[in-house]
């Protein structure tokens, strides 16, 4: 499927998306695992899920995948951030689970 995507692309838009390309890989830095490193679609992510549950939405409906990426980047203890205890993370982890 590629490949025939390549072979109608003129030589322009070849050249537009490699350069595309190396724009977005040219600012990561693969030696570190450091979370702040990697692309801005990571920092949006982050906003956004920060600005949701600053505007109301309770963690409870957070997914695993958000809760995960709030901890990497703010740390184990995120949750303090939004005014919740460990205990109030933990009795909803265990409500989603029943």
């Amino acid at each position: 499927m590629v490949d025939n995507a390549k072979k109608n692309m003129s030589p322009e838009d070849i050249k537009k998306y490699q350069e595309i390309g190396e724009s977005m890989y040219k600012n990561i830095d693969y030696t570190t695992s450091n979370i702040h490193n990697a692309p801005s679609l990571l920092d949006d992510a982050v906003a956004y899920i920060t600005e949701s549950i600053k505007s109301g939405l309770h963690i409870s409906y957070t997914t695993k995948e958000e809760r995960d990426i709030l901890e990497t980047y703010y740390g184990k203890e995120w949750y303090l951030k939004f005014d919740y205890t460990k205990e109030d993370l933990e009795e909803i982890i265990t409500l989603k689970k029943e």
